[in-house]
């Protein structure tokens, strides 16, 4: 009973919330509403004790001494800054016209896509919850391509209903990531039409996965996206919409990441899955504000963090 409330009660505010942030952008200058957001992002790092002592402290193990302790708590502030201004910039974009979103948000190195595309077995676009990650499908779709973003959809159906219509408004066709078979036989089938599947694949928690190096340190991580690419035969391109030191926005497409195809699956999965997750280190270590420092849970394993940062070592000289 009281978990359906909570749903409804969540559905309610994220369709007002939506409704007023677009009124808001009709009626309010842009940049009153950055202010408010900034405002409010500020007032939260106060109020939200759990969101700071977490961030604070995965930073701190991350950079290990390398960051004093005001550069710490100034990382996490501005990461929450920056996700504030996130949600005004999708109010923005839901009241602009698709011109307005290409010249808003430009993109760098759409060559690497194209080239991956032209392989003809498809694209996996491997992303991070960094810079204003809402709007990657939606860019991506402006120009043209045919586009689907894998997400992790409410429990409550209903409330999961009500946010694909927002992304379809945004120009967002979804997968849902459950149930499994069924979200991995719409990934064969985009890949198959030599189309794009937007994969944001930097959540490191507990559970089953792939123990690999982060920041020095080892986490779980998830093994479907080099499973998946290994399976199918799709390139794997990374990509992100980063914010830039004027707060705009770019949307930023790099090279294809070479994966080992050797034909020894789970030795491939495992070197592939530290590949991505190197590839994820690389973008935090350049834009750390902009990244959401909640999503990693370090694992506690002596001999496997020990033996994985042995291996690290080795994957630096292969992989740089």
């Amino acid at each position: 009973m009281g978990a359906t409330f909570t749903a409804r009660l969540a559905s309610v505010a994220t369709r007002c919330g939506f409704a007023l942030g677009c009124f808001a952008v009709r009626v309010f200058p842009r940049h009153w509403l950055f202010r408010l957001a900034d405002g409010l992002a500020s007032l939260g790092y106060l109020l939200f004790k759990g969101f700071r002592a977490r961030s604070t402290e995965n930073i701190a193990a991350a950079f290990h001494e390398q960051l004093s302790e005001t550069a710490v708590r100034s990382i996490a502030r501005r990461s929450l800054r920056n996700f504030f201004r996130d949600c005004v910039e999708i109010g923005v974009v839901l009241e602009s016209s698709d011109e307005e979103v290409r010249d808003q948000v430009p993109i760098i190195g759409k060559e690497y896509l194209d080239a991956a595309l032209e392989k003809g077995s498809g694209v996996f676009v491997l992303s991070a919850h960094l810079g204003n990650f809402f709007l990657l499908g939606t860019r991506l779709a402006l120009e043209g391509y045919p586009v689907f973003v894998l997400v992790n959809q409410p429990n409550d159906g209903q409330f999961a209903e009500l946010m694909d219509q927002y992304r379809l408004k945004v120009k967002q066709r979804t997968i849902h990531a459950r149930p499994r078979r069924a979200a991995l036989r719409q990934l064969n089938e985009v890949l198959r039409r030599n189309e794009i599947a937007v994969v944001i694949a930097d959540e490191y928690r507990r559970g089953n996965g792939v123990p690999v190096p982060l920041f020095g340190h080892t986490v779980i991580a998830r093994r479907g996206p080099a499973t998946l690419a290994l399976r199918t035969g799709a390139a794997v391109v990374p990509a992100c919409v980063v914010r830039q030191p004027d707060d705009s926005l770019q949307l930023i497409i790099e090279p294809e990441l070479q994966l080992d195809r050797s034909g020894r699956t789970k030795a491939d999965v495992r070197e592939n899955t530290v590949r991505l997750t190197h590839w994820l280190e690389s973008l935090v270590r350049r834009h750390p504000d902009q990244w959401n420092w909640m999503n990693i849970r370090w694992w506690q394993n002596t001999e496997a963090r020990t033996a994985t940062t042995i291996e690290r070592g080795r994957d630096s000289g292969r992989l740089a």
